[in-house]
């Protein structure tokens, strides 16, 4: 399920279940279900997954350029600053040089949200790269559910769900901010609107989220 930009669906009918088995497919036990999966998954960044601190060469630097103004607005409202550095490189000759550029740090305000992933790079090695995120997805209110159906030897069913935002950082509401990162404003209008589903699948420890 993607989470930084929730795609709208038609808003179904709320249905209430009564609680049963583990088994079964009632609301309480999918909601629990979709909830633990969203309190790992769930968080809404920014979807600027990068290696910290950030050099923007000079002709990035340019006015228009998508980066250069993401992190101006980012050192807008108090997360990043800036500095003139110089960062080495290597040429297409294998040669090593330097080059201006300006530097962008988190600041302590800034490292408050700063969540860092492990992606897979090329090799075997992995590098960690972050992100900034500004809430928490978590499960609103239950539209629907569907199933339990057989797939094969699994029984899956799936909730749909409207979702709130929990945590949400007052910047995200800045409107330079908003301008930089457009997917953030209608995430943040979708709240309790916007209907998303999740599947699930019955495991001997109950219905866990794909």
């Amino acid at each position: 399920m993607k989470i930084s930009v929730p795609h709208i669906m038609v808003l179904g009918t709320l249905l209430l279940a009564g609680c049963g088995g583990k088994s079964d497919a009632n609301v309480k036990d999918l909601s629990d279900a979709t909830n633990a999966y969203l309190a790992k998954k769930g968080q809404l960044c920014l979807g600027i997954s990068t290696k910290w601190p950030v050099d923007l060469q000079e002709s990035d630097q340019r006015a228009g350029n998508v980066k250069a103004s993401e992190m101006a607005s980012l050192e807008k409202v108090g997360l990043v600053r800036s500095q003139n550095a110089e960062a080495e490189y290597t040429t297409l000759s294998g040669r090593t040089a330097k080059a201006k550029v300006l530097r962008y740090e988190l600041t302590d305000e800034g490292k408050t949200f700063y969540r860092e992933k492990e992606v897979v790079a090329l090799g075997p090695n992995k590098e960690a790269l972050g992100d900034i995120c500004f809430g928490q997805q978590a499960l609103d209110s239950v539209v629907k559910t569907e199933g339990p159906i057989a797939i094969g030897d699994k029984k899956q069913a799936t909730l749909y769900f409207t979702y709130k935002i929990e945590n949400l950082a007052e910047w995200a509401k800045n409107t330079d901010i908003q301008k930089a990162f457009p997917g953030i404003v209608p995430t943040i209008n979708a709240a309790g609107k916007t209907t998303l589903n999740q599947n699930l699948t019955l495991t001997d420890q109950g219905w866990k989220a794909n």
